[in-house]
Parts: C-alpha cells; structure tokens; sequence
C-alpha cells in the first residue's frame, strides 16, 4: 500500500508540472479532472472514518471493509478506474462478553486505521489544493490573454 501513495504522490507532483506544458484548454481539463478524483478518494476516506466501529455489515455479515479509489491516467487528466475494497485482514479479538461476539467469543473489528485514514486525509487534501492552485493558475493566465486583447 506504501509504494500506491509514493506513486500518488509523485504522480499528483508531475501531474502539476504537466499541467503547464498544456494548453490552457488542457490545463484545465487536467486540473478538473484531479479536482473529481480526489473528491471522490476524500469521501471514500471520510466513509471509512464513518464505519470505524461498524461490526456487520447486512449484506456481507462481516465488519466494513475499507474501500479505496483506484485512479487511472487518462488522455484528459485522470479517472477513477474503480473503488476497490481492502483485502487488508479484520482484527480479531476474544471478548465473549460483547453482544457481537460470534459462536467462539471473538468479535471481529473493520480493518480501517484511524492514523492511517488521517494521513490519507492529509494527502489528499494537499493534491486537491494543489489542482486548485493549478486551475486558478490557469484562470489567471485566461484573463491575462483576454485583457492583451482588449
């Protein structure tokens, strides 16, 4: 999962700096696009927070899973490919005495780490900030080519 968020990382950093060597058109386009995906990655985050303490699911019968955005590079900017669930193991704890033990006296919590999603939080926010930066960057140049017209 590390070397996923390095990637992103350096992914959000070229992307920035691909972004100028675009037309305005492009820049946009690219910064938009970012702009979607990470709002999507920061709701899934804030999903996962929200399910901390969920034991059972209804449809599964298995603490939440932690989903997570997949993103692809596309020609236009970049997608989400798909949201994908953690295959991260739940943690299992003997407490016979909570309701939600099952048969054995274990109860099974979702495999979502708090630090974790906070750090993620943070990452992402910082490469939605920096397509903002991009986009008014690039509005700011619009502006200035209409104003040399006048």
């Amino acid at each position: 999962m590390a070397r996923f968020y390095v990637g992103l990382i350096a992914w959000g950093i070229g992307m920035f700096s691909v972004v100028f060597g675009l037309g305005l058109d492009e820049a946009m386009n690219h910064s938009a696009t970012g702009l979607v995906a990470h709002r999507i990655r920061m709701n899934l985050i804030a999903q996962n927070i929200a399910n901390l303490t969920t034991f059972k699911v209804e449809e599964t019968g298995l603490p939440y899973q932690k989903q997570y955005a997949v993103f692809q590079q596309s020609e236009g900017g970049v997608r989400v490919q798909s949201i994908e669930k953690s295959k991260a193991p739940f943690l299992k704890q003997w407490d016979p005495d909570v309701p939600q033990a099952d048969e054995n006296g274990y109860v099974y919590y979702t495999n979502v780490n708090l630090p974790e999603e906070m750090a993620h939080m943070n990452l992402t926010e910082s490469l939605y900030e920096a397509n903002i930066s991009a986009f008014k960057t690039t509005k700011t140049m619009y502006q200035a080519t209409i104003d040399a017209m006048k």
